[in-house]
């Protein structure tokens, strides 16, 4: 009896337990839905943006080209002969003084035909002579026949034969003057300060008229032409003329070394190209090889010159452009809204557009998406770009 009240307390015991359990979840459930959900913040796109303010700005052209000499000489004889001796410089990538021999051509046969020619010249002045005196003796018996009332022929005075006599004397002096020239040309002389690009001939090389026998390059003065673009144009002070070009420098910049040199603005052309459809400032660079950093031909060079100044722009990221003349603007209530922009010009990954006079201080999306919209509610983020 005893152990049948045990196992039934036992049982009790459970059942309350059980019980218990279940009204306590019973009491949790309810106050569970009876607290309200928690709140959720909606979520925008987080996006970088730039404050911009108005400011002074100093333009900047750049533009491209290649350095060149600007005498560029394919070097031929003016007579023909066998070389006898060429300078020890005479090797490409060396440089000549004007006035230096390059090299010489046998000249015995321009010696000949200089003594045949004094010769000849000595034998029309002494025709000449005696062709004087004869037309001198003439004239005096025409005198002395008693026939000077009436009018002498040419030929009775001897005229023709006088004409004659001058005409081969001039004609014996022309070709003394050839024979000086073409015996001077058997010594090929460098006809600038050059340097040698390449050479054609060697000792004993028998060279013809007009062929060529080397490339020269004259080395005092190289020039560069600088294609530019009719907006380009407009960013340079007013250079309609020439005198006032000379006041502009220009940096050159060989953008694989970073060497720097100087340029001035020497003239520029006024026609069209009319491949590229754009015209040319020429800048110079005086002594060039004898630079600090030689400057060589051939090169191509990056060239910064200095443009006007404004006084109110906006600069703005490039790669905030949607397109050439639109951005994304944040408004005040932080929607997206495209804003039509003027540029003035470009520089260095940035663009300088003019001010819209009824927004200050616009935040402009540095990187847009092309998934952005009109009236797209973002949380834009400030970023100082550099």
């Amino acid at each position: 009896m005893q152990i049948f009240n045990k196992k039934t307390i036992v049982t009790l015991v459970g059942l309350t337990g059980i019980f218990g359990v279940i009204a306590i979840n019973n009491v949790l459930f309810a106050n569970q839905v009876k607290a309200p959900p928690p709140k959720i913040e909606p979520q925008f796109p987080v996006i970088s943006v730039t404050k911009v303010t108005t400011a002074a700005y100093q333009s900047k052209v750049t533009a491209y080209g290649e350095v060149r000499s600007r005498n560029q000489l394919s070097l031929t004889s003016q007579v023909s002969g066998q070389v006898v001796y060429l300078s020890p410089k005479f090797l490409s990538g060396n440089t000549f003084r004007k006035g230096e021999v390059l090299a010489r051509i046998e000249p015995i046969m321009y010696q000949q035909a200089l003594s045949n020619a004094n010769a000849n010249l000595a034998d029309a002045k002494l025709a000449l002579a005696e062709e004087l005196l004869n037309s001198s003796q003439a004239a005096q018996e025409w005198l002395q026949s008693g026939l000077a009332k009436e009018q002498a022929s040419d030929l009775a005075l001897r005229k023709p034969q006088l004409n004659a006599a001058k005409a081969k004397h001039l004609m014996a002096l022309k070709e003394v003057e050839k024979a000086k020239y073409d015996l001077k040309q058997t010594h090929l002389i460098a006809p600038f300060d050059a340097l040698v690009v390449s050479k054609d001939i060697q000792i004993g090389t028998n060279i013809q008229v007009g062929v060529n026998l080397a490339q020269l390059y004259d080395i005092s003065l190289f020039e560069i032409s600088l294609p530019l673009t009719s907006q380009q144009w407009e960013l340079l002070p007013n250079i309609k003329q020439n005198e006032k070009l000379s006041k502009m420098a220009i940096q050159l910049i060989d953008e694989g070394s970073l060497n720097k040199w100087i340029a001035s603005i020497e003239r520029f052309e006024q026609h069209i190209n009319g491949s590229s459809r754009q015209r040319s400032l020429i800048a110079v660079v005086e002594q060039p090889i004898e630079q600090e950093v030689p400057l060589f031909p051939g090169l191509f060079v990056k060239a910064h010159i200095k443009g006007n100044a404004y006084s109110a722009l906006w600069k703005l990221p490039a790669s905030a452009l949607i397109d050439n003349n639109t951005v994304w603007q944040v408004n005040n209530d932080d929607l997206l809204k495209r804003m039509p922009v003027s540029i003035v010009f470009s520089q260095d990954n940035f663009v300088f557009v003019k001010p819209i006079n009824n927004i200050a201080m616009p935040r402009i999306v540095n990187r847009p998406l092309s998934s952005y919209l009109v009236n797209m509610k973002v949380s834009p983020k400030v970023e100082e770009l550099m």
